[in-house]
């Protein structure tokens, strides 16, 4: 079970204020379906008209997304087994769009907000770690390591990302932490290997481009 500062952390979050809005813009932050069209159209204009900087960031993102949800995130939830907090509280709410498709077309719908669904005792869970919450922190810390500044502002939409799983009841604030830190020192260790790589092979695998661009990750 949450520690008290969790549970009250959660309630915070979750409970219901009586704003439709916020309701609404958590259940949108916390839906990947809703924003994986716009993920797929920047990635292919990353791939179209991005230069050696851009491209190089989308290759290394996928790999890491592949290695945090098959490596890290999914194998850390069976061996956790932390229950949701749907599955536990009695006074979670949770807050879904509603099942259309296109999903953009859910924003006109009414949300799904439902009683949680409690189990006695409870049954192994996946609330930790978050997969929302890691893949959004890595993606922010390869913005950061590519571009500076510029692509570290991208850990704001990272964050309302993590927000809004605890608002629709589907992981602890805790969660949401740990997976944060997790994400971030996973995504350095893994850039940090994908540069060695380049460094390593590609003078003898793309000896021009390696010429061009000897390091993988410069300086922005």
């Amino acid at each position: 079970m949450p520690s008290a500062l969790d549970h009250q952390l959660f309630v915070f979050f979750n409970g219901d204020r009586g704003w439709p809005a916020y309701d609404l813009w958590m259940a949108v932050f916390s839906s990947f379906s809703f924003w994986l069209p716009f993920f797929i159209l920047a990635g292919l204009l990353l791939l179209v008209l991005g230069g050696f900087r851009a491209r190089a960031m989308l290759v290394c993102l996928l790999l890491s997304v592949a290695v945090m949800e098959s490596v890290v995130v999914n194998p850390l939830k069976n061996l956790i087994g932390r229950p949701r907090p749907n599955n536990v509280l009695a006074e979670a709410r949770s807050v879904k769009l509603a099942s259309v498709t296109p999903r953009f077309f859910a924003l006109t719908q009414p949300l799904r907000i439902q009683p949680p669904r409690i189990s006695v005792p409870p049954k192994p869970g996946k609330s930790l770690p978050s997969g929302h919450t890691a893949n959004m922190f890595c993606f922010a810390t390869m913005l950061a390591a590519f571009y500076g500044w510029r692509g570290a502002l991208f850990f704001l939409p990272a964050a309302l990302v993590a927000i809004s799983r605890v608002a629709t009841a589907s992981h602890w604030f805790s969660d949401i932490l740990l997976s944060a830190a997790l994400s971030i020192v996973v995504t350095l260790g893994l850039l940090a290997l994908y540069s060695l790589i380049w460094r390593r092979l590609a003078p003898r695998l793309v000896p021009r481009l390696a010429a061009r661009h000897p390091r993988l990750i410069t300086p922005p």
